[in-house]
């Protein structure tokens, strides 16, 4: 564990990195103090989902935390992982997009105490500095959220602090602000056709189970136990390894990482289970988790046998009106990556900005190189671009009567 105390700030802060498999109790319920009180709520980066993500799947403790704290209050904390070399940064560096948080994580917003996250944000940006040779030089951050308190802060703290920055990547992903919407159950968000063409799927789905129901009157069940989700999973695409599932059942120690991060969840009342049930029959099932007042999509899946119905468009619609009208969160995170899912997209009212970026870290020439990779970049998008419009244009020139494709055409045929 490397430590280290600033001697300039009032009061001080103390910055130091830890793998996360290596912290204690006491450490772990400074955390989650810090989870629960963050400017801008990250499930994927609280205690109860990290540890045991850790010890399921970093035996080799490559999963660390940049760790912000000041008179034994954690004040900002951010995971990485190190990773090769690429285009962005020619030497190992780290990043929050590594094999292992960007296989279970959807968010990369740090956690930033929420009494103060512009000291806590300038507090992280120090630290990175302070570590810039363990981190490689850089630091890659994915899925920052572009318009909440956090990522602003963060962003904000960069530029303070004179960082170059290198965004390479923005999205615009699904969410629900329960506040925007006045009644999601009628579907006022979506368009007249696709909803339209909803209702008619619940009415054939149910009249092919045998309940004939409206979409109006279908409801989700709460379910208690995550092996019910489990064994739902066996009979969902997820399972097959001919279609490349990407269901638990198919990663090691997959099952039993989602029973502990759940039950930890469950716990403390953060974590729901939902399942479209008519006449008994599971059709879809969603599970949930909660930090703050925001909601996080976190797996759901659906029925094979009854995929010719959308049993998942129907399940994401109804969870939408369940959760608004069950009250205590302002956002639901759909945590669906927006161009993988554009059809399911226009099931959600609102949308999640968020952007990606690589921050140099030492001031020289740290900066210079990522300037240097940035303008390298530009010039050679701006090269693509003139080599595919002189390809257009001799394609152009060879299509036009008399040109060089019809005179050999002409020749070839004679």
């Amino acid at each position: 564990m490397t430590s280290h105390t600033t001697s300039h700030a009032t009061p001080r802060l103390s910055v130091r990195l830890a793998a996360v498999s290596t912290l204690g109790p006491d450490d772990v319920s400074r955390w989650r103090d810090l989870a629960e009180h963050a400017a801008e709520p990250n499930v994927f980066y609280g205690p109860d989902f990290l540890v045991p993500t850790a010890a399921h799947f970093d035996r080799d403790r490559t999963l660390r935390l940049v760790i912000v704290e000041s008179d034994g209050t954690w004040l900002a904390l951010m995971p990485y992982e190190l990773v090769a070399a690429n285009r962005r940064w020619p030497h190992r560096h780290a990043s929050n997009d590594g094999p292992i948080l960007n296989q279970f994580t959807s968010l990369g917003v740090p956690l930033l105490r929420q009494d103060d996250p512009r000291r806590a944000a300038r507090g992280l940006v120090r630290a990175f500095r302070r570590f810039s040779r363990e981190l490689g030089g850089s630091i890659e951050m994915a899925f920052v959220s572009g318009d909440g308190p956090g990522g602003a802060a963060l962003q904000q703290a960069f530029a303070d602090d004179g960082s170059t920055l290198h965004v390479w990547g923005g999205d615009a992903r699904a969410a629900v602000r329960f506040a925007e919407v006045e009644d999601p159950g009628a579907l006022g968000y979506l368009p007249r056709s696709r909803a339209k063409a909803v209702r008619r799927r619940a009415r054939r789905l149910t009249e092919a189970i045998g309940v004939p129901a409206e979409l109006d009157s279908l409801t989700l069940d709460v379910v208690d136990d995550p092996a019910e989700f489990l064994r739902f999973e066996l009979e969902t695409w997820k399972a097959d390894p001919a279609r490349d599932g990407v269901g638990f059942s198919r990663l090691r120690e997959g099952p039993e990482w989602f029973t502990d991060v759940f039950q930890a969840h469950a716990a403390a009342g953060r974590a729901t289970l939902l399942a479209l049930r008519p006449a008994g029959e599971t059709l879809y099932m969603a599970a949930f988790l909660r930090s703050g007042r925001t909601l996080f999509a976190w797996y759901d899946e659906y029925a094979e046998a009854w995929a010719q119905h959308a049993p998942g468009v129907l399940g994401r619609l109804l969870t939408v009106k369940q959760l608004a009208a069950e009250g205590g969160a302002d956002l639901l995170d759909s945590c669906m990556h927006p161009s993988l899912y554009p059809d399911q997209n226009e099931l959600y009212p609102s949308r999640l900005r968020t952007v990606s970026f690589t921050a140099a870290l030492g001031r020289w020439p740290g900066q210079l190189l990522l300037r240097e990779i940035v303008a390298l970049g530009h010039g050679r998008r701006a090269l693509t671009g003139r080599v595919r419009e002189a390809r257009a244009d001799r394609r152009a020139r060879a299509e036009r009567p008399g040109g060089r494709g019809v005179r050999q055409g002409a020749v070839s045929g004679s």
